[in-house]
């Protein structure tokens, strides 16, 4: 991404605030893995978004106060010791020429700095009366973010100043992917794409998951040394009917099928991928059965996506077609029934995040990424199948963006033959 899209961006979202504020956003902070070595940072999406900054301990303010529009980032001061050991970090220039930020500051002068905005001394007069901080909150009592606790101490030394919690409007603002954004998104399927195809090249019974597993791994290393979007599912047997299984520590028999849910990301933005092959490259019947259910739910629910349809109606779309299915194989006599072989919703957005956060309530727009991802799970019968494609929704209808990654019977078992 170069530096405009990110100065559109914040153009976008100072379109959804009011005036007379301030924005704080924190990038993150590095977390201790062990005594003397810490977990891999991962940015704060939304600030990256807002910024294209990808480093820990960076703060980003923007002011649109009676002062006129302003933009301020925040970074280190590079040490010579600690960029010895660890390397450097941004420069300054650096930091202005990724965020198209024209005041970057070291981050000893933030405090003082916010100080004078907020206080109206006779240099800087804002008449500031809102700020705007990240204030996502996850399904956990105990979770805590720099942007919570700021906003703690901020409630306590300025009561007359409102705070608003921004994150459901940059979240409104990432829902619509650019031309820029669905091409990294491309990119990423792509290089699944090569992958996949790698996995099935050296797919074979007796082999362990984890060997499985790095055949995708390596692949999307050699072919762009891309990050994986998040664990790798290399779910055989009766494993593939754990949703979230990522043990993968089995060892793949002759007779089973194999289910893969993967992806990478490009500049952070995801594939986000499930195919199910058969371990020995050849389909039962009985699989072949379950699998074209499946497969017929994939492809109808992706002609079913429009611009105006709801997540609801979506899903019931997609529970019905299930239901159908598991009529004509004998597993079920009512809709009642379905949960006992399908729990999960049909897709999510993509984007930024694998699970890119967005507004379920909001029918879908063009340039929304979603997913497409029915499943069977069949644990009685040793068969768990899901597939899963990425969508992009267009003005007419929906382009399936992974639509070159093969997932019909007869073209599986073609390309794992010729792999012999």
């Amino acid at each position: 991404m170069n530096k405009q899209f990110f100065i559109n961006n914040r153009l976008k979202y100072l379109q959804n605030i009011e005036d007379n504020s301030i924005t704080v956003m924190f990038s993150g902070g590095l977390i201790p893995w062990t005594g003397d070595q810490d977990y891999t940072f991962e940015i704060n999406k939304n600030f990256y978004y807002l910024t294209g900054i990808n480093q820990e301990n960076v703060i980003f303010v923007l002011v649109n106060g009676s002062n006129g529009v302003r933009e301020y980032l925040f970074i280190e001061e590079n040490d010579e010791l600690t960029s010895k050991w660890v390397g450097k970090k941004l420069t300054i220039d650096e930091a202005k020429e990724i965020s198209g930020i024209k005041e970057v500051l070291y981050l000893n002068e933030f405090n003082d700095l916010f100080f004078n905005i907020l206080n109206g001394n006779r240099k800087i007069q804002d008449d500031i009366k809102n700020i705007y901080l990240d204030l996502e909150r996850k399904n956990n009592k105990d979770y805590f973010s720099r942007s919570l606790n700021f906003c703690q101490e901020f409630r306590n030394n300025y009561p007359e100043i409102k705070v608003f919690n921004n994150y459901h409007i940059i979240v409104s603002l990432r829902m619509i992917k650019t031309a820029e954004e669905v091409e990294k998104i491309k990119e990423s399927i792509n290089t699944t794409k090569i992958a996949l195809e790698n996995v099935m090249r050296n797919l074979a019974p007796n082999l362990y998951e984890y060997q499985i597993e790095t055949f995708f791994d390596s692949a999307i290393k050699y072919h762009g040394n891309k990050d994986k979007a998040f664990e790798t599912i290399c779910a055989s047997g009766k494993n593939a009917t754990i949703l979230h299984y990522v043990k993968n520590d089995s060892v793949a028999r002759d007779g089973d099928l194999i289910l893969f849910d993967l992806g990478c990301r490009t500049n952070f933005y995801v594939s986000d991928i499930s195919r199910t092959y058969p371990v020995n490259g050849k389909f039962t019947n009985r699989q072949k059965e379950v699998y074209q259910v499946v497969l017929e739910c994939n492809k109808k629910c992706i002609q079913f996506l429009k611009p105006g349809v709801t997540w609801d109606e979506f899903n019931k779309y997609a529970n019905n077609l299930l239901v159908e299915g598991l009529k004509k194989l004998g597993k079920i006599n009512d809709e009642s029934e379905l949960t006992q072989y399908y729990w999960h919703s049909i897709g999510h957005f993509i984007g930024l995040d694998t699970h890119d956060p967005g507004l379920r309530n909001v029918p879908f727009k063009p340039g929304m990424v979603l997913t497409v991802e029915p499943g069977l799970y069949l644990e009685d019968e040793n068969i768990g199948i899901r597939i899963e494609d990425n969508v992009l929704i267009t003005e007419d209808g929906a382009l399936n963006l992974s639509k070159d990654i093969i997932k019909e019977i007869e073209d599986i078992e073609n390309f794992m033959k010729k792999s012999v």
